[in-house]
């Protein structure tokens, strides 16, 4: 793309310039010293990034182009090259991946692994070296596995953020330093010194101090929270005083283009940018959501309960033992029993295996916690383009304000979406493409006109205007827009100035007051302007989108007018002038172009499937109410209640709510009442996903639980999302949301089992130290039946969930962890008591000098009672009858059972001091371990029946 710098319409380029004519060739080679070889060896890290930004704020444009060595037309591309490889990646540093050290040390320092060894550490203080031993192995055994799980999932992650990247558009120069090349490269590969082209949508690369600037406004919230976009000029030169965020013509890298255009250098990247100095501090970290504080909240009970109940332990032992080193050394292996060491293992191996399965179902998970918050969503809200509909928006019709098809009309359109710089659309992309390929080519020729300045698109006016410059033969803008014969006068004229505008119906109305009829112009009533309301609404019905058009006579340069012909007759303004949106009145109505977008053929299905999994779907969108209601019909969205942005406007906040809970479709909505409207449904206890792509969804992305863009989003999008889609499509997101159940439950699943164990334990525990003259069992078989159990449960990850779990969302309950904790945790006890009683009345095994064989048999009943309860609780179904577990929580368990079994007979065994059990004990045991299975299914039967739910 050559010429990508307008040297004749740049103000830069003017001053630089003056009034010399010379040749856009030699401008751009000879403007600014194309680059010096030998450029800075030595980057300016020794100034911090506020006075660096203050420094180039307070500096004139061309300044801080020379002191970067740069150039208008950007750097060469060997040079860019060059200061890559000086500077580094355009990557902050809390932002690239974790190296493998820190992913240690994350693993290994956790509460459970320090309780772990500071009870090892006495426990050698003691002489017990063998648990210390034992302790060790099972905080390397945690560490490891941990580590392993987070190095995976790391480097996933690292694999998956690849395929979403974030690009600019930088502007520069060939290896002849006369061919100027616009391109699209990674937002990593930005230098210093760069040009970058800033349109709608795109986010700042880096610190950027602005060349150009059209009505540019940039939302800084990722930086100072304020959502209302700030106004950006390059033409002013900064106070000293002027506070950082209020800089007018500096850009901020994280914070983005909300409308307008400009062309920027940037003066620092990577950790030189000002908010490396706010992400060095916060790092990584987001939001503490419900799940997380969940899991915190168990683990600290089960730490508080360990402390309250070891003491206990210790005194009833040290009196009925009389042997109170060994009590207290009991104690100490009964707190190990009581931690649940592996479940910082267990939920990030779950959150890790959950992004990789996603991953294969075309979904990228930005943020591991957004997988539990994905299964636990109940209300989806949507935009309709691209998610119900194909997003291929196809033009339909041109016609005029009496519905009569004419050129006039496509012309304006194609001129208006050809000459605009912002961000493209669908709508323009369709317009051009119809222009091109079915419209009569002298209709739409562009070569007569030059875009001399731009009034780009926002979502308060809702309409984009160009400026064109137009010299022809006698041009017909202005025999349609004069009620006076002014065609002969205008004729002669050799430059003409037009404003061309095309945005949404409500919104241009408001602008025109006149109407472009066959033959003639005539004023816009108030009857005449319902009349063209209601053809948009009927247009509305049939499924089309309207789009109006208006145009508007700016200047008139006529030389060789008569004498007797009043300049003020053609509204003859400055050649160089800037242009506002107060520009935007007294306009001509043009007419109408409309466009169709039909509704994808899977949405209907996705739609019921959602509603099946017990999600609602809401549609939130800045189109209009007809258009929305006619798409959510067709895709089988039950539209019971709808509502507007303008009416939601009008309530209070609780009206507000009110309003949102009962309605379906909400249309005419902005960016900022889609942020309020999902704000609202949390508020009102909801999981709240949301699914956009654009600039106006960026605040209810980032406002959602689980906020989901897709890969062929905007920037801006993109970032504010938790979740991207590689498809846009809600069969996908179905998908995703099955997904996030199942990691959802397999936590769930080991919580409430470790939950329910220890409380079980603690009871036989102390039913046990109080009956017996001896420990129930050593502290090296406690330990050693204790890591067994752990490794039992490794594999729940990998476990399947029940269907009917999966059909209905579940949010956190930490009530319900008790619940179920004190439901199921005294069944444990109950056979922990009755093998007690067996083997003081049956085995006759009641002294100390049998204790051996008491703690070996309570080893295995203890062991294998764990292990197989895992599952009678992984299913609200009977296993192994009803429901069967996967093959690797079946693997494990038969493992575990066989080496259990197998330890009172090995070398093991006789270290730990076991005695091998009687042959008859083992069909009492089995016995045992199968009624208890009995009883906690008829248990959990009355939990369900009481609590209506069971994991």
């Amino acid at each position: 793309m050559e010429n990508i710098v307008d040297l004749e319409s740049s103000n830069l380029t003017q001053t630089l310039l003056g009034d010399k004519k010379i040749s856009k060739a030699g401008c751009i080679f000879g403007l600014l010293r194309a680059h010096d070889s030998n450029f800075r060896k030595k980057n300016n890290n020794d100034e911090n990034p506020e006075s660096r930004i203050l420094r180039n704020a307070t500096s004139d444009k061309l300044s801080v182009v020379k002191s970067l060595q740069s150039n208008l037309n950007g750097l060469v591309i060997e040079e860019a090259k060059e200061r890559l490889q000086k500077y580094g990646q355009n990557v902050l540093s809390c932002k690239r991946a974790s190296p493998w050290y820190s992913l240690l040390w994350n693993a290994f320092w956790h509460p459970f692994n320090v309780i772990l060894l500071v009870l090892g550490a006495i426990s050698a203080a003691t002489g017990d070296k063998g648990t210390l031993f034992v302790m060790c192995l099972m905080v390397a055994l945690s560490v490891g596995v941990r580590f392993y799980q987070e190095l995976k999932s790391s480097r996933a992650a690292t694999r998956l953020a690849d395929l979403v990247k974030y690009r600019a558009t930088v502007i520069r120069r060939e290896f002849d330093y006369e061919k100027i090349v616009e391109m699209e490269i990674p937002q990593e590969d930005v230098v210093p010194g760069d040009v970058v082209v800033l349109r709608s949508g795109d986010l700042f690369p880096g610190d950027i101090r602005l060349l150009t600037s059209t009505n540019l406004y940039v939302s800084q919230s990722a930086l100072t929270g304020e959502s209302i976009p700030v106004e950006k000029t390059a033409d002013v030169i900064e106070d000293i005083s002027t506070p950082v965020f209020d800089m007018r013509n500096v850009g901020f890298m994280g914070t983005s283009v909300e409308s307008g255009e400009g062309l920027g250098v940037v003066f620092s990247t990577g950790d030189n940018t000002y908010i490396s100095t706010i992400a060095g501090m916060l790092g990584n970290r987001n939001p503490t959501n419900a799940f997380q504080k969940g899991v915190r909240q168990v683990s600290y009970m089960l730490i508080l309960f360990m402390l309250a109940m070891v003491p206990i332990v210790i005194v009833i032992s040290g009196f009925t033992t009389h042997n109170w080193g060994g009590s207290f050394l009991f104690g100490i292996s009964v707190a190990v029993g009581l931690t649940p060491e592996m479940l910082p293992m267990i939920v990030n191996a779950n959150l890790a295996r959950g992004a990789l399965a996603m991953a294969h179902k075309k979904c990228i998970v930005k943020r591991l916690d957004a997988i539990q918050n994905m299964g636990a969503m109940d209300i989806l809200c949507t935009d309709k383009t691209g998610t119900l509909t194909v997003d291929h928006v196809a033009m339909a019709q041109h016609m005029d304000s009496r519905c009569l098809s004419k050129d006039r009309v496509l012309k304006y359109a194609y001129l208006n979406s050809y000459f605009q710089k912002g961000l493209k659309n669908p709508i323009d992309s369709a317009v051009l493409t119809f222009g091109d390929t079915i419209a009569d080519k002298g209709n739409v020729d562009t070569s007569n006109y030059r875009c001399i300045a731009e009034l780009p698109f926002d979502f308060t006016r809702r309409r984009l205007s160009v400026i064109l410059k137009e010299v022809d033969d006698g041009g017909d803008i202005y025999k349609m827009q004069h009620e006076r014969n002014l065609e002969t006068m205008c004729t002669l004229s050799n430059e003409r100035h037009v404003l061309v505008t095309k945005g949404a119906l409500e919104e241009m109305l408001t602008i025109c007051s006149r109407v472009q009829e066959t033959n003639t112009i005539v004023a816009m009533t108030k009857e005449y302007r319902e009349k063209l309301l209601f053809i948009g609404e009927e247009l509305n019905t049939d499924g089309l989108r309207v789009v109006a058009v208006a145009t508007k006579l700016l200047e008139c340069t006529c030389s060789d007018l008569p004498a007797s012909t009043e300049s003020s007759e053609f509204l003859e303004l400055e050649k160089q002038r800037d242009y506002s949106h107060e520009d935007e009145n007294d306009m001509v109505f043009q007419g109408f172009i409309t466009f169709q977008d039909p509704p994808k053929e899977s949405a209907k299905g996705a739609i019921n499937a959602l509603s099946q999994k017990g999600i609602s779907v809401k549609v939130l969108t800045g189109d209009t109410l007809a258009i929305a209601i006619k798409i959510c019909k067709d895709v089988g969205i039950v539209v019971d209640h709808v509502t507007t942005g303008p009416r939601l406007a009008l309530l209070d906040a609780a009206q507000f709510v009110e309003e949102i809970k009962k309605a379906t479709v909400m249309a005419k909505l902005t960016p900022t009442q889609k942020m309020q409207v999902v704000e609202a449904l949390k508020s009102a206890n909801h999981t709240v996903g949301f699914i956009g792509d654009g600039i106006n969804d960026s605040l209810a992305l980032k406002a959602a639980d689980v906020g989901i863009s897709v890969d062929s989003a905007t920037s801006v999008a993109k970032d504010a999302a938790q979740i991207i889609l590689l498809e846009k499509d809600l069969d996908v997101l179905v998908a995703g949301v099955i997904r996030g159940r199942i990691t959802h439950g397999n936590t769930i699943k080991y919580i409430k089992m470790a939950a329910s164990s220890n409380f079980g334990n603690v009871f036989s525990i102390l039913v046990a130290s109080a009956w017996l003259p001896f420990d129930p069992m050593k502290p090296i078989q406690i330990l050693t039946q204790n890591l067994l159990y752990d490794f039992s449960q490794a594999s729940i990850p990998w476990d399947r969930m029940d269907s009917d779990y999966l059909e209905i969302p579940h949010q956190w309950s930490a009530t319900g962890i008790v619940s179920f904790m004190i439901f199921m945790g005294p069944i444990s006890s109950v056979f922990d008591i009755a093998t007690f009683l067996l083997l003081w009345f049956g085995y006759g095994v009641c002294t100390p000098e049998q204790q051996a064989l008491f703690q070996t048999c309570w080893f295995l009943e203890g062991l294998l009672t764990q292990t197989l309860v895992i599952h009678m609780l992984r299913t609200r179904r009977i296993p192994f009858l009803e429901e069967t577990a996967s093959w690797p929580v079946l693997l494990t368990t038969a493992t575990i059972v066989g080496i259990g079994l197998a330890i009172p007979f090995t070398l093991l065994g006789a270290t730990e001091m076991m005695a091998k059990p009687p042959i008859s004990y083992f069909g009492f045991l089995a016995v045992i371990v199968l009624s208890y299975c009995c009883l906690a299914q008829l248990v959990k039967g009355a939990y369900i029946k009481i609590f209506g739910k069971w994991l």
